[in-house]
């Protein structure tokens, strides 16, 4: 009975909704560093067509850009709710900080 997942009721010192997030998390490895991606994904697809369909064209850097700031913030509030490591927060981090610097880079270009 060793390779069952855990449940509910082996998170006896948590309440609320943790109990079943630290049950998702034991049982799935990954999966809300897969929920932060597929996240990231319709943000960006959100942003882009949001963007395209206002100015009339395509910008695809101030999509990533706010994009990333938004998921720095949701991975830093799972890493305090201790579901994802810190690490995922510092990935989200950089690449926030990867997109500024291209985006400024492109204004004098």
């Amino acid at each position: 009975m060793n390779n069952f997942c855990k449940t509910i009721t082996d998170y006896p010192s948590s309440n609320g909704a943790m109990p079943l997030l630290f049950s998702l998390r034991d049982c799935i490895p990954y999966s809300f560093e897969a929920m932060l991606i597929a996240i990231f994904f319709v943000l960006f697809a959100g942003n882009y067509f949001l963007i395209k369909n206002k100015t009339g064209r395509a910008k695809i850097l101030i999509a990533l850009l706010s994009s990333s700031f938004v998921l720095v913030v949701l991975s830093m509030f799972l890493a305090l709710a201790q579901l994802i490591t810190f690490t995922t927060v510092l990935f989200w981090a950089f690449f926030c900080i990867l997109w500024l610097i291209i985006f400024l880079i492109s204004d004098y270009m």
